[in-house]
């Protein structure tokens, strides 16, 4: 202890001497560089006087020169020689003019004077008499030269020539101008008065460092005491002329400079000294208490927490003992509280052992090794074993994982430790064998020092989980009543195959069934029947498929199929089979038997290019023409057969649309909606158009309508409609009073301006009631341009007309569009309301819908209402208005009469 006290102020003295030595280094240092800066501060500003100086100098120079040119002007004889071209006569006035400027002029002494004709040639040229003529600097000629240099003002460059500096003026002279005057003069000479105008000698060199000038002052005595700043000069071709050195004598500031710099050292010394006497005073003072203080040191080094006494100590000592004294009641107080912790620790820890005692999933805790620490019961009843048995041993031993559900890859337990991630499926054996899914997580443990000691391993049993997942995808893929899948899970099968096979030709058959009697078994034998017939007929197409065929129900009577990499040679073998054998079923209800037969459509399909939209439509037609055709057949499609019926039935109608026109064949039909409510004190009709073949039957309008919108007919056939339901309503105004009629109106109508002219011209000269008119536009028709739809939509509602919105729904993004139309209805897509009583989420989709409807202030109708129950249905679904054939067929509207 005494050996490390005497260490302690040796320290202290080194300590001392260094930081000593260090100030008088710093002093010394310090005083240096403020003689320096001072000596090239007053290097700078004698630089600087001779710097401005000789730039005045210069300035002056070439005014002097200027001037000259400007006197040389205004002598008539010598613009007379030079307008009359004589080169010695010019060179006779040049000469007399130099030689009496430089009598009238001290300071300029000039080299010589050239007088150039405008392309540079030299006309005359008189100059001061040197051995050596002058050389015209390349700056002058190159003004000269110069298509910019007019000489309206003169130019001024600094040149070297003989290793020396000129000064030279270029100006025009003549009144065109007619010739360049070039005025070469001395600088050297005129910066000889600067000695007296800066104070102070100079020696002039030249570039190459030959002497131009010296002052007389100039002296080389006492070169210790003189500050030589220095001063360069370049000229306009960037070679330096002439070196400017001054010579100022500053014995009086040096020794000022030298009396500062002894004065602070002085001072500084002083200062050092004082302070080192105080220090080494208050080390003293310092150390004759420690000593006191070492030998009550040991006690504490025995163990033993004694305080010591602090009566007679001086006051730092005593400050300090009174800190030692705290010190020692401190480590007693943590001692006491270490234990305490320690206590509370193993609370903690029988608290957490609790804890993970109620955890049903598995923990296990182990260590960087991988055995393990810890295990809850949990992990005891998944691997088997009791703790005290598990506590030790490798998890890599006792936990097997598998990727996959049949086991043939186990799983590296350190990668899933190092991964530090939840891992969703994971294979293990339980107890009785069976395989188990688990989900895997785990979580690093680190020491105070941030050292990896372990990781928790948590487990959970996700085998009901994924069981409870599966069946919900599985019913939200499938149809509740024949497990097919539903058409949404239908077409991403066939678009899963497109894109998987990427074929240039088609390898896969695509089958629509529609069922011929469906209707007639459901609204007689009722909806149990119906489903009943369903799973009778899905049966028999899934007895005749294979296992890998794809099934689906694609609406209420309608089954989709899906033949994968099947020619439709084989696929028309297995069609023929299915409607035999449906025909030959029939369906028995109550001991009834009914006849069933069924028409299907086939197409193949998996070219590169094949888009479900255009497929299913192509199989769908090809369902209805088996169908129109008589039922219980089928008919397969092919491009050519297509396009031939396609065109042949396109252009068979484009005939007919013209006679409906000429030979009045098209007439008006209207179907009935009702209020829900009852309240029918205005009855609601909707107009339809028919066709009138010449046999007298009746012709639907999709035989017709998709011709005319091919073919660019629709809008007239739109404009017949109007003005024929106009023409109704003047001839029957007493019934025309009490009624509404809504008139539907094609998406090319809705987009044409001619359209829009006519119907505001009709409806404006038309004598009858525009609020009993109604104009059913529908939801795809308008989303093509929707600024257009809604200006066309108000232009109308001005005159008194209502509108209607039909087969809202269909288009994804109804709800966005909606609130941007002012319709007065708002007609729900038949789609959702056929299947409102079978499918839970059309009727949550129509409540929906018609929420939306009343909350933008809009009458809800439901289109294609079947019956008492789909009523019923509609009615909790807060549905205004419904129409179908459960209110009323489509009737003529001459035999319409207020009910």
């Amino acid at each position: 202890m005494l050996a490390r006290f005497y260490s302690f102020k040796l320290i202290a003295c080194l300590i001392l001497l260094w930081a000593t030595l260090l100030a008088f280094g710093l002093v010394i240092y310090s005083s240096q560089v403020y003689r320096n800066l001072a000596l090239e501060n007053q290097v700078e500003s004698l630089r600087s006087i001779i710097e401005l100086e000789s730039l005045e100098v210069i300035e002056y120079l070439y005014d002097e020169q200027n001037q000259f040119v400007f006197n040389l002007q205004e002598e008539s004889a010598f613009l007379e020689a030079l307008e009359n071209p004589d080169s010695g006569r010019l060179k006779y006035r040049l000469e007399q003019s130099f030689d009496r400027y430089i009598g009238d002029n001290e300071k300029l002494r000039l080299r010589a004077v050239i007088v150039h004709d405008l392309d540079g040639k030299v006309i005359a040229e008189v100059d001061d008499g040197s051995l050596q003529p002058y050389s015209t600097c390349i700056q002058a000629l190159r003004n000269i030269s110069s298509a910019a240099f007019k000489g309206e003002r003169p130019k001024q460059s600094l040149c070297t020539f003989e290793d020396n500096l000129y000064a030279e003026v270029l100006m025009a002279i003549g009144s065109r101008p007619q010739a360049h005057i070039h005025v070469i003069a001395y600088v050297v000479e005129a910066l000889k008065d600067l000695e007296r105008e800066t104070g102070m000698p100079l020696q002039i060199t030249s570039g190459d460092e030959n002497l131009l000038y010296r002052s007389p002052g100039w002296t080389e005595a006492g070169r210790e005491y003189q500050l030589r700043p220095q001063f360069q000069i370049f000229g306009d071709d960037s070679v330096l002329g002439i070196n400017i050195t001054g010579s100022s004598n500053q014995r009086v500031f040096l020794q000022q400079l030298e009396s500062t710099e002894n004065n602070f050292l002085l001072v500084t010394i002083l200062a050092i000294g004082v302070t080192l006497i105080l220090v080494v005073f208050l080390l003293r003072r310092v150390f004759r208490p420690l000593s006191t203080l070492r030998n009550s040191v040991g006690a504490l080094l025995t163990g033993k927490y004694a305080t010591i006494s602090e009566n007679k100590l001086p006051g730092e000592l005593r400050d300090l003992v009174q800190a030692y004294n705290e010190m020692i009641e401190g480590l007693e107080i943590e001692t006491i509280t270490r234990r305490q912790v320690e206590e509370k620790l193993r609370s903690e820890k029988d608290f957490i052992s609790t804890t993970l005692d109620s955890i049903t999933n598995p923990v296990i805790a182990i260590d960087s090794q991988g055995y393990i620490k810890l295990a809850n019961p949990g992990a005891e009843k998944l691997i088997g074993e009791k703790e005290a048995n598990l506590l030790g041993q490798s998890i890599h031993q006792l936990l097997i994982l598998y990727s996959n559900r049949e086991t043939t890859h186990i799983v590296d337990i350190k990668e899933l430790l190092s991964q530090d991630k939840v891992l969703n499926s994971l294979f293990f054996y339980d107890l009785s064998r069976n395989i188990i899914e688990l989900e895997f997580s785990a979580s690093t443990m680190i020491d105070l020092e941030a050292e990896d000691v372990g990781h928790v391993i948590i487990l959970k049993d996700v085998s009901e989980d994924r069981k409870l997942r599966r069946k919900l995808s599985y019913e939200g893929s499938h149809d509740a009543l024949t497990n097919f899948l539903n058409r949404t899970a239908f077409e991403q099968k066939f678009e899963n195959l497109v894109i998987e096979d990427h074929n240039e030709v088609a390898l896969h058959v695509l089958a629509q069934l529609d069922i011929d009697q469906f209707k007639v078994v459901n609204e007689t034998c009722g909806s149990a029947a119906g489903d009943l017939l369903l799973k009778q007929i899905g049966s028999i197409i899934k007895k005749h498929v294979r296992k890998s065929d794809i099934l689906s129900r694609l609406g209420a009577d309608e089954f989709g199929l899906i033949m994968p990499y099947y020619d439709m040679d084989r696929a028309v073998q297995v069609m023929q089979k299915i409607i035999i054998e449906i025909q030959q079923t029939g369906f028995e209800w109550h001991d009834k038997q009914y006849q069933v037969t069924a028409s299907i459509g086939a197409i193949a399909f998996g070219k590169m290019n094949d888009e479900y939209p255009d497929i299913f439509s192509k199989v769908n037609t090809a369902c209805f023409l088996a169908k129109r055709n008589g039922g219980n057949q089928y008919h397969f499609i092919d491009e050519n057969d297509e396009k031939v019926i396609a065109q042949q039935e396109s252009m068979d109608w484009v005939a007919g649309i013209m006679k409906g026109f000429t030979e009045d064949r098209f007439c008006l039909f209207v179907q009935p909606i009702i209020a829900m409510d009852g309240d029918d004190e205005r009855p609601h009709y909707e107009v339809l158009i028919r066709y009138r073949s010449p046999d007298g039957s009746i012709v639907p309008p999709n035989e017709f309508l998709p011709s005319a919108e091919r073919y660019n007919l629709i809008e007239k056939i739109d404009c017949w409609v109007v003005t024929k339901v106009i023409e109704w309503l003047k001839n029957n105004e007493g019934v025309a009073a009490n009624i509404m009629l809504s008139i539907n109106l094609s998406g090319r109508s809705i987009g044409s301006p001619t359209f829009h002219d006519f119907l505001q011209k009709t409806l404006q000269e038309a004598d009858v009631a525009k609020d009993t008119l109604c104009f059913e536009i529908t939801e795809t028709a308008v989303v093509h341009n929707v600024e257009k739809s809604v200006e066309f939509i108000k232009s109308i509602k001005k005159l008194g007309a209502k509108f209607s919105l039909d087969d809202f729904g269909t288009g994804l993004s109804s709800f966005s569009y909606l609130k941007q139309f002012p319709v007065d209805y708002l007609k729900i897509d038949g789609e959702f309301i056929r299947d409102i009583i079978g499918d839970e989420k059309n009727f949550v989709f129509v409540r929906s819908m018609a929420e939306v409807g009343h909350c933008l202030d809009m009458k809800v109708i439901a289109e294609f209402v079947e019956s008492d129950t789909m009523f019923g249905k509609l009615r909790e679904a807060s549905i205004d208005y419904i129409q179908g054939d459960y209110v009323g067929k489509p009737v003529e509207i001459q035999t319409l009469e207020i009910k």
